[in-house]
């Protein structure tokens, strides 16, 4: 992984390909847990230098930042959330995670305003916000669900109000749980 990393802080799947905020989260954790602390930081900073501007991120980008799927998906973007909560679990790096906590609540913040009345997350968004999907993955909402609960012990963690959070957290799961399907 350190070898497969470019010097933005990017992690591609295989050299020269693509990457996606997902994998490339999942990736820095495996730094972190390999010992790899400034790699894995320079991984959580590519995300902080390529977030749009409404907390997104697109679905995957070549290793010249430019994009090769311009689609927004919730899943993806939320991840951060589990990503950042793994950093601190293994660095206690407070200052790095205070300086990555805007990063995080704009992506979340995006995420949520996706959430249906009755829990579930849509799964995407077309690029230019013209036209939320119309249905929720089960296996984003989990993956969500996830993410969303990681920020929240993070945000706990460091002493601030997360409160906002846990009302979704909660519809979430509880869709989750008993109602998988839309209604």
């Amino acid at each position: 992984i350190v070898d497969l990393q470019l010097p933005s802080g990017m992690i591609p799947w295989y050299p020269g390909g693509h990457c996606d905020p997902w994998n490339h989260v999942e990736t820095a954790m495996a730094l972190d847990v390999a010992g790899f602390h400034d790699e894995a930081a320079r991984a959580y900073l590519w995300l902080q230098q390529m977030q749009r501007s409404d907390g997104a991120w697109h679905n995957y980008y070549m290793p010249d930042s430019t994009l090769e799927d311009a689609k927004l998906d919730t899943n993806v973007c939320a991840y951060i959330g589990a990503g950042l909560w793994h950093h601190w679990l293994c660095t206690g790096d407070r200052p790095f995670v205070e300086r990555m906590w805007p990063t995080l609540q704009s992506a979340l913040d995006w995420v949520l305003s996706l959430q249906m009345p009755h829990g579930p997350v849509l799964w995407a968004i077309e690029a230019d916000g013209s036209r939320p999907w119309d249905y929720a993955l089960l296996t984003g909402s989990s993956s969500i669900w996830h993410a969303l609960d990681s920020a929240i012990m993070l945000g706990t963690a460091l002493g601030l109000d997360v409160s906002a959070w846990v009302p979704a957290l909660e519809r979430l799961g509880t869709s989750i749980r008993e109602e998988p399907s839309p209604p």
